[in-house]
C-alpha cells in the first residue's frame, strides 16, 4: 500500500475495525489492543499498511495487510513483492520529506527571525520568562525571545518563542511560539510549516548518565538549570524518531510527562523500551516545570525520579 504515513494507516486501520484504537508511539508505528484477541499493545500497525498480532501467551499471532479484507488472498511471493513496494513508496516520501525539511531550515536560519524576537524582549517579557521558573541567564543563553503576532497563528497573537537548535552543527531547527491567551493543549506553533519535529536540547544529553523526557521545550530548560538532563518532545502526541535514541547515554531514560499524560507516557515508554533501552516512568504531582515554579528543590525533583516504575516492552 502507498500510504501518506501512519496517521493515514491508523484512519484506515479504524474504518476496518471500528473498535480498534491505535495510538502512534514511534515515527513509523503504532500499536493497539488486537481486535481478534484482546491484549494491551499487541497489535502493531506500521505506516505502510501492514499488521500483525505479536506472538506470544494468548495472542492470535494474525497478520495482513489493511485492506486485504478487500482482495483475493495473497500468496506468500506476492506478499513478498507487496511489502518491497511499500517499502519503496515510504523511501521515497522519507526522501521528499528530508528535501522539504531541509529547504525550511535554510530559510530558518538565513531568516534571523529568532535574533529579532530575543532583541524584542522587554520588562514585561522578562517578567514572564522568570514567573515560568525561567531564570536569566537561561533567557540569555538561549536567546529566548517575544514575537508580537505569531506567523503561523490564524489568530496572529503574540507569543514567546523558544529556539531549537542542532547545537553540533550550530544549525537552527525550529523557533517554537508559545501563544498569549491560548488554551491547554493549543498553545504551542511552529515558526513555520515543513520544519518537521525535533528533540529540543539534546546537548543537554552530553557526558550525562541517563536522560529524562518532559512535555515542551521550556520545561527541559527549567529541569536542565537544576542539574538534570533533560529533553523535550513536542507534546505528548508529538512522536519519538527511533534515532534520537542515539544522544542518550547507557542509564535510564525517564519520562515524566505532565500528571494528565499518564497513557501517553506509558506508550512512549513500551515503544522506548522495545529498543532495548532501560525505561522508567516518573509520576510528578505537578508540571515537572511547576513543581521548581511552586518552590519544589532538585532533590524533591530526584525523589520522584528514583519512585519511576520500570516499563517492559
Amino acid at each position: 500500500m502507498d500510504l501518506a504515513g501512519i496517521h493515514e494507516a491508523i484512519q484506515l486501520a479504524r474504518t476496518r475495525w471500528p473498535t480498534l484504537e491505535p495510538r502512534s508511539t514511534l515515527d513509523h508505528e503504532a500499536h493497539s489492543p488486537c481486535p481478534y484477541c484482546g491484549g494491551d499493545d499487541r497489535f502493531v500497525l506500521f505506516d505502510n499498511g501492514y499488521w500483525f498480532c505479536r506472538p506470544g501467551p494468548g495472542h492470535c499471532g494474525r497478520e495482513g495487510w489493511i485492506d486485504d479484507d478487500k482482495q483475493v488472498q495473497w500468496t506468500p511471493e506476492e506478499r513478498r513483492l507487496r511489502r518491497i513496494e511499500a517499502e519503496q513508496a515510504r523511501a521515497r516520501r522519507e526522501r521528499e520529506a528530508l528535501d522539504r525539511r531541509m529547504s525550511a531550515i535554510e530559510r530558518l536560519n538565513a531568516s534571523g527571525a529568532h535574533v529579532i524576537y530575543h532583541d524584542s524582549l522587554d520588562e514585561s517579557a522578562y517578567q514572564w520568562w522568570t514567573a515560568q521558573g525561567v531564570e536569566l541567564y537561561t533567557v540569555h543563553d538561549y536567546q529566548l525571545g517575544y514575537c508580537p503576532r505569531c506567523p503561523t497563528d490564524r489568530e496572529r497573537r503574540a507569543s514567546y518563542t523558544i529556539p531549537l537548535w542542532d547545537y553540533e552543527h550550530h544549525q537552527l531547527l525550529n523557533i517554537r511560539h508559545r501563544l498569549i491567551g491560548a488554551e491547554n493543549g493549543d498553545k504551542y506553533r511552529p515558526h513555520m510549516a515543513g520544519l518537521g519535529t525535533c528533540l529540543a536540547f539534546s546537548h543537554h544529553l552530553r557526558e550525562a548518565d541517563y536522560g529524562v523526557i518532559v512535555e515542551g521545550s521550556k520545561k527541559a530548560l527549567v529541569c536542565h538549570q537544576y542539574g538534570f538532563p533533560t529533553v523535550g518532545v513536542m507534546g505528548k502526541h508529538g512522536g519519538f524518531k527511533r534515532e534520537w535514541l542515539d544522544w542518550f547515554p547507557r542509564g535510564p531514560v525517564y519520562i515524566a510527562l505532565d500528571p494528565d499524560a499518564t497513557e501517553s507516557a506509558e506508550r512512549l515508554g513500551k515503544g522506548i523500551a522495545k529498543t532495548g533501552k532501560v525505561v522508567k516512568v516518573a509520576r510528578f504531582p505537578l508540571k515537572p516545570d511547576d513543581l521548581f515554579v511552586a518552590g519544589g528543590t532538585a532533590q524533591e525533583f530526584g525523589y520522584y525520579l528514583q519512585l519511576a516504575r520500570r516499563v517492559t516492552d
